[in-house]
């Protein structure tokens, strides 16, 4: 009967081990999706701090852990320590070669620590594991932007908007590399396009300046308040005083600036080169619309004055002379 007994043990004992085993894996993926769950809901509320203090515990108990280095890495950068964020994202990459978004981080990581070199090897070292990392593209073409070359970075920005062909930054920094290598026609589109998707965006003041310079003023940069505003340019069907539909949205913009600020008053100031007359209907048609589509604002806040000359704009790339034109811009008290 012992004998017996014993022959049973010994079988049973590969399936409890072996249940043991699959048992470890399993807990180890749930643990494995609470981290990722946690650490993305700590990266996506910005709260770097509690994410630091929730995650060194368990990389404490479980440092070869590559995800538990990433997180702790992201959360010390997010907190502006790329000095403390780079052991954890190294260790990470060694953990796990293959993982292109480890890659990506570490190049992030040098980028704040100011390693150029360093940064571009890691996110080169991040392309040839997933050629189609977006984020890896954007940041290696803002590398060789940085370094000026330029027509590498153009490459890169293309590839990058062929993965996602509304990312801002590639949007604008295209631009920007199109300007740097003198090729205006096709920078001027680029901006076009930018603008178009992104008037709001902070970079927005820059890519209007950047048009103007290159003698492009069909949007301009129009001070209202204690704001720079970018708006396409207030405009008339040839010969009238009939504002065209960019017109009209513009001053729509203006007129909800006007809306929502009672003490904010501004100057309308329009330009026709040898027509008094069209320069004052002009002007007073731009007032008018206002008043139509916003009744609270008193038209005696939209202050009018009209010339028969051209416009005279200054640039960093020199002075341009607009034949027709409005500007509007706060009026000082």
């Amino acid at each position: 009967m012992k004998n017996i007994i014993r022959t049973i043990i010994i079988l049973l004992l590969p399936l409890t081990i072996g249940a043991c085993a699959h048992m470890d894996a399993a807990v180890r993926k749930v643990q494995g999706e609470y981290h990722a769950v946690q650490g993305q809901y700590y990266l996506n509320r910005g709260d770097f701090a509690a994410g630091r203090a929730a995650f060194a515990p368990r990389v404490a108990q479980w440092p070869d852990d590559p995800e538990l280095n990433y997180f702790m890495a992201r959360f010390e950068l997010g907190g502006d320590k790329p000095e403390a964020a780079l052991p954890f994202i190294q260790k990470a990459v060694k953990l796990a070669p293959a993982n292109a978004d480890y890659r990506f981080w570490e190049g992030v990581t040098w980028w704040a620590l100011m390693k150029p070199d360093k940064e571009r090897a890691a996110y080169e070292k991040a392309l040839s594991i997933d050629p189609d990392h977006l984020s890896a593209n954007l940041y290696l073409a803002h590398n060789m932007l940085d370094r000026g070359r330029n027509a590498e970075a153009l490459k890169l920005y293309d590839k990058a908007l062929s993965l996602n062909p509304d990312e801002p930054q590639a949007m604008f920094n295209r631009a920007v590399a199109l300007e740097r290598l003198k090729r205006d026609r096709e920078m001027k589109l680029a901006m076009h396009r930018y603008l178009e998707n992104y008037p709001d965006a902070p970079l927005a003041r820059q890519g209007v300046r950047m048009l103007n310079e290159a003698g492009d003023f069909s949007w301009r940069n129009h001070v209202i308040g204690l704001r720079t505003i970018p708006l396409k340019a207030v405009e008339f069907r040839p010969g009238t005083a009939t504002l065209t539909e960019n017109g009209e949205a513009s001053l729509r913009r203006i007129g909800e600036m006007l809306n929502d600020k009672a003490d904010l008053n501004v100057h309308v100031v329009a330009y026709v080169k040898g027509d008094t007359a069209l320069a004052r209907d002009r002007a007073l048609a731009v007032r008018e619309y206002v008043r139509r589509q916003y009744p609270k604002v008193a038209p005696a806040r939209l202050a009018p004055s009209w010339f028969d000359t051209p416009e005279s704009i200054k640039t960093d790339a020199g002075t341009h002379s607009l034949a027709q034109s409005v500007n509007i811009f706060t009026k000082v008290q």
